[in-house]
């Protein structure tokens, strides 16, 4: 009666051997998944701008979401990716406001009644979109950022809803790792969200009316005067 017991227990043991094995491919598979996925926390520098500073007095409000924003893109033709560009923005848009403006200065949140700012810009990271190696054919990333910029005047009314778009790619088709890669594109995606601003600013309709009117009575008084 024992021997019967024997060939049950070695047709188990065998069962969770295959088992095991079967499984194998599934573990290799996901470890593989894992090890290609690309993540970058952006980090790059962005040089003072020589322009004429505006005269005004700005409060640029960064909110939590636009400080830690994070991007992860899981398509299913290529690897998982993930930039942090919180920081990194938070950067770009603090050095642009400081070279642009005669006054800047930082908020969390939009001040509630009367204040000594001129103007209140809140910018928001709508879109991000990634092109990968596998996508573009070549040894490079490409980047196009959307940004919502929503501009208020001293007493929280609004003044402009300004949608702006950047793009750029990786420079250098030698670098030593994809994250590299990415982070360079990234970069100057930013960089290019930042000469877009400084140039672009003041050519939006209703940035140009609000400063249009506020500079009519100064005019007006100094015509008075003569």
């Amino acid at each position: 009666m024992t021997k019967p017991q024997v060939s049950i227990n070695a047709y188990c043991r065998t069962s969770q051997l295959l088992s095991h094995l079967r499984l194998l491919p599934i573990v290799a598979v996901i470890t593989l998944l894992i090890g290609c996925s690309t993540n970058v926390t952006v980090n790059g520098d962005y040089p003072a701008a020589l322009v004429a500073k505006q005269p005004l007095s700005v409060g640029l409000v960064l909110n939590d979401s636009f400080n830690s924003y994070r991007f992860t893109s899981e398509k299913d033709n290529r690897q998982p990716v993930t930039m942090a560009l919180g920081e990194s923005q938070v950067q770009l848009f603090n050095r642009v406001f400081t070279d642009l403006f005669q006054s800047s200065e930082t908020l969390q949140t939009l001040p509630t009644g009367q204040n000594t700012l001129d103007l209140m810009i809140v910018p928001e990271i709508t879109e991000v979109q990634l092109a990968t190696p596998m996508e573009t054919q070549l040894n490079v990333y490409e980047v196009w950022l959307k940004y919502n910029l929503k501009v208020y005047d001293g007493n929280g009314q609004p003044v402009a809803d300004w949608m702006m778009s950047a793009y750029g790619k990786t420079q250098s088709r030698f670098l030593k790792s994809d994250e590299e890669a990415l982070n360079q594109a990234t970069v100057m995606a930013l960089r290019d969200a930042g000469a877009r601003l400084l140039t672009g600013f003041q050519q939006i309709p209703e940035i140009r009316q609000w400063l249009a009117n506020r500079q009519a009575p100064a005019k007006l008084s100094q015509r008075t005067e003569r």
